[in-house]
């Protein structure tokens, strides 16, 4: 029988990563073997996302099935949670990155044994569907995870400071940290082509809904959020700032956004929550400053909540790391914006 496990009140911060110490990269929703199917990705991508790690003073290993790919762009769920098992009980590994995104990360969820997690807290990055696994885990054993970049967002050649900077300042630094906007941002398909990218001034972030907001960060990828509602996985909403992002989908983006906000302000739990952050979308998602302030003045669960809008994270280019089950504090004052991460 497995243990039952919640959440404690005070949350469990992995020990940070040092130079010299060892990432461990894994198929925890897509494989490499799966993401090589991809027109254009390599095996020089795969080194130089490697290079661009050791370049941080880590030394990078992978996954014994990480090269796998079993028709779905992955590996078995049974092999994942194998090398996921690896990891956490190699005393060498001290954090572990995801591959990349996908649709597989909440096939983990049902036999994953919350008991090993919890036994080794150690460091687990990604983004994109990398939300069931951050949330769930916090949800269940209190350890703060990290919504950044996966392994393959290092194989970017152009435009990774903003990301590397805040890697840095989340998973290699103790000290409370202010995020500050990007100077430019990219929608661009970069791994299609990795020269010939545009990039925007940023704008800087939206004050939609003025106030301050103190409390514990949650999200991602707001479907993952979604989908985790009434199950055993869904993290406590009490006290809670939530990081809401997500690929645009054209026209639809705006309607989608709309009932993925509305669905979490039905949770019985929202009532606990404090702010809200979303994040940037691709200019397809046809969302600017006057289509998201009115979808979120026409939410009434809102109305006194601080809102922050277009942030630096998620799926454009460049993007924060935040800790999820970590502490973060937000205001928005006659326009202006501020985020700063207290505890991560």
């Amino acid at each position: 029988m497995k243990t039952v496990l919640h959440a404690p009140t005070i949350p469990i911060v992995p020990e940070k990563l040092r130079p010299g110490d060892e990432i461990r990269v894994l198929a925890l929703s897509r494989s490499i073997g799966g993401l090589k199917q991809y027109p254009g990705i390599a095996d020089s991508d795969v080194d130089y996302a490697r290079q661009a790690l050791e370049s941080l003073g880590l030394r990078v290993s992978f996954g014994r099935h990480v090269m796998e790919n079993d028709g779905h762009l992955t590996t078995t769920v049974a092999a994942r949670l194998e090398d996921l098992y690896d990891a956490l009980n190699d005393s060498r590994v001290k954090g572990i990155l995801a591959v990349t995104g996908g649709i597989g990360a909440i096939q983990l969820l049902d036999t994953l044994d919350f008991a090993q997690v919890a036994a080794h807290p150690k460091i687990l990055c990604g983004y994109s569907d990398i939300t069931f696994l951050c949330n769930a885990i916090y949800a269940r054993t209190g350890i703060v995870t990290y919504y950044g970049p996966h392994f393959s967002t290092f194989m970017m050649r152009n435009g990774s400071e903003y990301l590397r900077r805040y890697f840095q300042a989340c998973l290699f630094e103790a000290q409370p940290f202010e995020a500050v906007p990007s100077s430019e941002w990219s929608d661009d398909n970069w791994l299609k082509d990795q020269e010939g990218r545009h990039y925007y001034p940023n704008e800087g972030w939206w004050g939609i809904n003025e106030g301050e907001a103190k409390g514990t960060i949650l999200g991602g990828a707001f479907i993952g959020l979604n989908l985790l509602q009434g199950s055993r996985f869904f993290p406590s909403l009490e006290n809670a700032i939530l990081f809401l992002e997500c690929p645009s989908e054209g026209k639809s983006t705006l309607m989608n956004l709309d009932m993925a906000v509305r669905a979490l302000t039905l949770q019985p739990g929202f009532g606990g929550v404090r702010g809200i952050v979303i994040g940037r979308y691709a200019r397809d998602g046809r969302i600017d400053l006057e289509r998201m302030t009115a979808i979120i003045k026409n939410i009434p669960a809102l109305a006194n909540l601080p809102v922050i809008a277009n942030c630096d994270f998620g799926h454009t280019t460049s993007i924060l790391t935040l800790p999820i089950g970590g502490c973060g504090r937000i205001r928005v004052s006659d326009g202006a914006c501020g985020i700063w991460i207290d505890a991560h």
